[in-house]
């Protein structure tokens, strides 16, 4: 994740000229003036008021950075905004109100204060740093690595600015150069776990499986990720023994059903395996051969030996180029799900869609893709779509006037075990990157998967398939945000799968 300048709690930053006074509670207000302080006012030279608006100004500020200190964004960007008012000539204010703004969900607003801050102070770092993260987040790549690269000339010893200019050079796919600039924040910083984090992911996208798995467990060191708190041992890869192992539960649905392929060689290590998992993969997960027990994720926990997190377990059987295991399927339908799919016409080819993933995950709003793109699948006599969306997107079908184009199977599906009964009736699956594509590849169903630029780690780069599924093929975004180029390429190959189907 980008770092702001300055870091997370705005810093103090006002100039030792402006001689700022103490802070009073911005909660008192202060009572109107009275005639006699209107007189004194008045009485005043020009000089004179400019240095009490200027005093005034950084009173302000001040008030400012003690509410942004404690959380109340809001107020504490209306005080910077009422300094400015009073004094529009001080840069640090416009940087600290744009992290107020950014914070609030304003990017736009966030930007045109950095591009103040710099109209005052042309070589202020922070600003460029601070404007660069912002442009990235708006999808402005080539401008967020340009003002980034300045803020690296000008202030070459920060290790956060090296950091941020890398991510943004991540997002363009210039992943070498990405690496140059992490190992000069880690030179500067060894222990900055962001880095190392995000050094990790930028590895495994370019195909440094080995390397990338071992930096990977660094993601136990964020803030916001802490380790599971076991007595027992963790386990590394060493015989079992018949010793009992607990696969512990971790990040999303499709990362769970990618990882679930080395469930099989855990076994081959002879133990007993308990897989933690979310309820919504519990009954999927038992037809895992091998499997001993599944645990609901928050249920109490049987007796095991030894424990291990699931996405560990790559680094474990040290996975590298070459060497992933791909064997499918290793996931199975357990069972029917509400007998066989509506009757359709004998020839048609049977397409399940789903272009919406978790709401909550970080990336969404990329991967996600808007459901109009969809309906360019529509037109096309030989193929009958089946929605396999569930949850608030699944109102997109009725919400486009599509339900005579689009069977909605989401209603009926309870659990991945009710998708994958879906899936294994279907002939094609086309998919945004979500569990839904997972589950189709895990079972070797024909999967096509509409990835945004850049794409997921896991999808590494350049090519149209994939190492961790043999069935599926890759469509990528030529440009950030170009869903159409996607569809236009997914609505070729699919008449032309269709028409095969047919002939």
């Amino acid at each position: 994740m980008a770092s702001e300048q300055p870091p997370k709690k705005p810093r103090r930053t006002i100039s030792a000229k402006l001689a700022p006074i103490k802070a009073t509670g911005s909660d008192v207000k202060a009572p109107p003036p009275t005639a006699e302080q209107i007189a004194v006012w008045q009485s005043l030279g020009p000089d004179q008021k400019m240095a009490v608006r200027e005093r005034e100004a950084v009173r302000m500020f001040i008030d400012g950075l003690a509410r942004h200190n404690d959380g109340d964004l809001e107020e504490a960007a209306r005080l910077y905004g009422q300094a400015l008012a009073l004094n529009p000539n001080i840069p640090d204010i416009y940087i600290n109100l744009g992290v107020a703004l950014r914070a609030l969900g304003k990017p736009e607003a966030s930007a045109a204060c950095y591009h103040r801050a710099l109209a005052l102070s042309p070589d202020n770092a922070s600003a460029y740093t601070n404007l660069g993260n912002v442009l990235r987040g708006l999808g402005q790549l080539e401008a967020a690595v340009a003002n980034l690269r300045r803020a690296a000339e000008l202030n070459p010893d920060s290790a956060d600015i090296h950091y941020n200019l890398g991510l943004a050079l991540r997002d363009t796919g210039q992943l070498d150069e990405t690496l140059e600039c992490f190992a000069k924040t880690l030179a500067m910083h060894p222990d900055h776990s962001g880095c190392h984090f995000d050094r990790a992911l930028t590895l495994l996208q370019k195909g440094d499986l080995k390397q990338g798995f071992a930096e990977y467990e660094w993601r136990w060191k964020l803030g916001n990720n802490a380790p599971r708190d076991f007595s027992q041992p963790q386990w590394d890869g060493e015989a079992l023994g018949g010793k009992t192992i607990l696969l512990h539960a971790e990040q999303g649905f499709g990362d769970m059903i990618q990882f679930a392929r080395y469930i099989a060689l855990v076994k081959g290590r002879g133990g007993t395996i308990i897989v933690e998992a979310q309820p919504p993969l519990s009954r999927l997960f038992s037809t895992i051969e091998g499997v001993g027990q599944v645990v609901n994720t928050g249920a109490d926990l049987p007796r095991f030996d030894v424990w291990t997190p699931m996405l560990s377990l790559a680094r474990i059987f040290g996975t590298a180029e070459g060497m992933v295991p791909a064997d499918v399927p290793y996931l199975n339908a357990p069972e029917a799900f509400g007998g066989q799919l509506p009757a359709t016409l004998s020839s048609q080819l049977k397409v399940g869609i789903a272009w919406a993933g978790n709401a909550s995950h970080q990336n969404d709003a990329r991967r996600s893709c808007p459901f109009n793109h969809f309906t360019e699948l529509m037109g096309l006599a030989d193929v009958a779509l089946y929605s396999l969306q569930t949850g608030r997107a699944a109102g997109d079908i009725a919400g486009h006037g599509c339900q005579a184009f689009v069977t909605d199977l989401g209603g009926k599906m309870n659990d991945f075990a009710d998708t994958a009964a879906a899936i294994d009736q279907l002939d094609l699956i086309i998919s945004v990157d979500t569990a839904v594509a997972h589950l189709a590849g895990a079972m070797a169903k024909p999967v096509w998967v509409a990835l945004p630029h850049p794409g997921d780690w896991r999808w590494m780069q350049g090519s149209d398939t994939s190492p961790w599924y043999p069935t599926m093929q890759l469509f990528r975004q030529p440009a950030p945000g170009d869903w159409a180029s996607v569809f236009a390429a997914l609505k070729t190959a699919l008449a032309t799968e269709a028409g095969g189907k047919t002939a």
